[in-house]
């Protein structure tokens, strides 16, 4: 799914142009609710409200007629029929679906169209059905920002590079699309947070473009092949390019010390890179990237290395002191 609107922006036209295909759904009348807003991430299927439990009827969600419901609904007569959808049709309903390609009661449609309630049927099963809908919904509902940089996944890990303009990010970048990594957004970064995790992918009207400096815009795909570029990754590492300078050496010489950037409420690791004359950035990235790995396999070489000196110090203390009380020393 490309061109995800905001939660402002997901009228049932959208929805149905973005998923329409997918969700195999047909309108029952043309346009008919098509302005109306999509108001809620969840969905609602209205089995007990049916029956004539209203009081916490979800009637601001997208409403499910599945197997279930339909199969209810013809049960009854056509009077009881009209008083059930009527009581649920009181409250602003402004979008329902009808799965697995069975017929919408004359009722629901009566009511859909009073109502200028959008009313699809689709011959999708139901729960798969929800579970499309449900993921794309959850994208347009996430909380969202956007980070000025480059995401690219390496070795499976998705990469955010970052770090200020002309620093050289899109070239280091392009460095590791020559090894054989994927990239899925230069320059500006849309990021949300999905379900506890954090979804990075670029603007969808610009494709996979890259700005190289000198030579302007190239097509990533046209020159390394469709399998060089994804539309989305999870964020789940950033290295943040600086330059070097006299006044600047701050920079961890030990990698004792593990920075974390917080994105939309969420840590990820952080390990800052100096930018010199003669660095190889994308051979930098690449183990960077490694090293993320084995720490989150539970190694940590630094810290290895740092709790082996110490071993090493205190046993030679404690040689000393055995040497010392055997000479009465």
């Amino acid at each position: 799914m490309s061109d995800i609107p905001g939660s402002d922006e997901l009228t049932v036209a959208r929805f149905y142009k973005i998923l329409g295909s997918k969700l195999e759904l047909v309108p029952v009348d043309l346009e008919t609710g098509f302005t109306n807003l999509v108001r809620s991430p969840d969905i609602s299927r209205p089995g007990m409200a049916l029956t004539g439990y209203i009081q916490h009827f979800l009637h601001e969600r997208i409403q499910i007629f599945g197997e279930t419901e339909i199969t209810y609904l013809n049960s009854l007569s056509d009077s009881e029929r009209e008083f059930a959808l009527g009581r649920i049709f009181e409250t602003p309903i402004y979008c329902s679906i009808v799965t697995k390609g069975l017929p919408a009661p004359s009722e629901l449609i009566a009511y859909s169209r009073s109502s200028d309630s959008a009313l699809f049927l689709s011959t999708r099963d139901t729960t798969p059905l929800i579970h499309d809908l449900t993921d794309l919904l959850d994208e347009v509902f996430a909380p969202r920002t956007s980070v000025y940089g480059s995401l690219v996944e390496v070795f499976g890990i998705g990469l955010l590079v970052t770090g200020k303009s002309a620093i050289g990010k899109s070239e280091s970048v392009l460095g590791l699309l020559e090894r054989g990594h994927r990239l899925i957004a230069d320059d500006r970064v849309f990021i949300s947070r999905i379900r506890g995790i954090l979804v990075g992918r670029g603007d969808s009207r610009m494709g996979h473009l890259m700005e190289i400096r000198g030579l302007g815009l190239v097509e990533v795909s046209n020159f390394y092949g469709i399998r060089a570029v994804k539309e989305r990754q999870q964020v789940q590492f950033e290295v943040r390019l600086e330059q070097w300078s006299q006044d600047n050496q701050e920079f961890d010489r030990t990698g004792l010390v593990q920075k974390v950037n917080n994105i939309l409420d969420i840590s990820i690791p952080q390990t800052v890179i100096p930018v010199l004359p003669g660095r190889n950035l994308t051979l930098l990235l690449e183990i960077a990237v490694m090293n993320h790995l084995l720490v989150r396999q539970g190694r940590n070489i630094p810290r290895e290395i740092e709790d082996n000196l110490i071993n090493r110090i205190l046993d030679k203390e404690t040689d000393q002191e055995r040497r010392t009380d055997m000479t009465g020393g």
